[in-house]
């Protein structure tokens, strides 16, 4: 399998398991000393250590944010192969009753050893994350739990 064809195997299994909250689907695709980090914009920089963190997190951050929309759906272009390194760059786009959609458009970028992730990157821009303020600051209200 090439590596493009691996991440979006991922990509569809991560989906699965936000569905169903078994996160433990994704442990295959990430290697025991894995690092999930994210480094831009500053304000939501963070890292983790280890198939089990990043599991953890992804079910952390899920519950906390995504879930208390009533939708989200995610679209991306087909990712970009360099040796090692996948890159793909998308939009979240969550729906919630009487706001208008919140857009995040993100950037990913996994390196892999053999076919397991070592080291995955989330992005986005300061604007997105500008956005997301004003909505957060107009709608947040309105948010589940």
């Amino acid at each position: 399998m090439d590596l493009a064809a691996r991440f979006i195997s991922y990509a569809d299994d991560f989906e699965r398991a936000y569905a169903d909250r078994n996160w433990q689907r994704l442990a295959p695709y990430f290697a025991a000393d894995a690092v999930y980090e994210c480094k831009q914009p500053e304000a939501l920089a963070f890292r983790v250590v280890g198939r089990a963190a990043i599991l953890e997190r992804f079910a952390t951050v899920t519950d906390a944010f995504d879930r208390r929309f009533d939708s989200r759906t995610i679209t991306f272009g087909p990712p970009t192969v360099n040796a090692a390194r996948v890159s793909i760059t998308g939009v979240v786009l969550y729906t919630l009753s009487d706001a208008p959609p919140l857009r995040l458009p993100f950037t990913e970028v996994a390196l892999y050893r053999g076919l397991e992730i070592v080291h995955l990157e989330d992005a986005s821009s300061d604007d997105a994350l500008a956005a997301v303020a004003d909505w957060m600051a107009r709608y947040s209200d309105r948010l589940a739990g």
